[in-house]
């Protein structure tokens, strides 16, 4: 159970199968890590927090930890989001872990567009447009995010289809004066074609938006260096611990590392 926007809930439906989709791709990665002997036993791993390929950073207050410490921290949050496990205290390694995970789901999207891989059921980008749909079903998406493509792919869900014909309806009238413009909209690329990997970035942060609300880490970061009363006074006027800021995952052993992996690996591959 989590304190999702609507609520203290799990994931359900196509939001929880797109969690448990990108979960499982982060599992993936770092249990191959695990598993994998240094080169040099007495050399440290380098940390490379662009590891997904494509620009997509996962948030510092993940991957500054050691690797047992964010397995640790991705099965923590999993068994919550997923399961009837109590969400663990307000802190700002569990929000930015929930984030980690959507970033990496950013990177599959962008994997996605690179490789010309079509929106199909099964996709990355179906999946996150079922996952919007449900959380979102009356947002007018397409109309917020000025898009500008001209046809429809057939796997569009019905709902996004609709709005999407709604607002090529109510921008037709407008399409000769605006061609005439010089400038180019946010969301084009310099040959006025639709520039779909920040349309899709959009609708991951207004999912994560309409899920989980504000994430207060990424505010309270700014006090860290100063007068810490103010960032006392910051957290408490928010309704959370004083401890927000200061709590660390657990060291653990490679026997405990794996136990989470089990637990993440039965509940990430399960099947509704």
């Amino acid at each position: 159970m989590w304190p999702l926007t609507n609520g203290m809930r799990c994931l359900t439906g196509a939001e929880a199968a797109l969690f448990r989709g990108a979960v499982g791709m982060m599992l993936d990665q770092l249990t191959s890590e695990f598993h994998t002997e240094p080169t040099d036993p007495g050399s440290e791993p380098a940390l490379d927090e662009a590891a997904g390929g494509y620009g997509f950073l996962p948030p510092h207050w993940f991957s500054m930890w050691e690797l047992e410490q964010r397995i640790w921290l991705l099965e923590r949050v999993t068994t919550s989001l997923l399961t009837a496990r109590q969400a663990p205290p307000a802190s700002a390694i569990f929000e930015a872990t929930v984030e980690a995970v959507y970033i990496e789901l950013a990177d599959l999207v962008a994997m996605e567009i690179t490789t010309g891989l079509p929106i199909e059921r099964g996709s990355w980008r179906g999946a996150l447009l079922d996952a919007f749909v449900q959380r979102c079903p009356q947002d007018s998406l397409l109309g917020a995010l000025q898009f500008e493509a001209t046809t429809l792919d057939p796997c569009l869900p019905p709902a996004l289809t609709r709005q999407w014909k709604a607002e090529q309806a109510r921008t037709e009238v407008d399409t000769d004066s605006s061609q005439n413009q010089p400038h180019q909209s946010s969301q084009s690329d310099v040959n006025g074609e639709p520039d779909w990997m920040t349309w899709w970035t959009s609708v991951i942060e207004r999912l994560v938006d309409a899920t989980y609300g504000v994430r207060l880490y990424q505010v309270a970061e700014r006090y860290r260096d100063d007068d810490p009363k103010r960032l006392h006074r910051f957290l408490k006027s928010k309704g959370v611990n004083v401890k927000f800021m200061q709590r660390i995952p657990p060291l653990r052993s490679s026997s405990q590392t794996l136990t989470s992996i089990d637990r993440l690996q039965a509940i990430v591959f399960h099947e509704d």
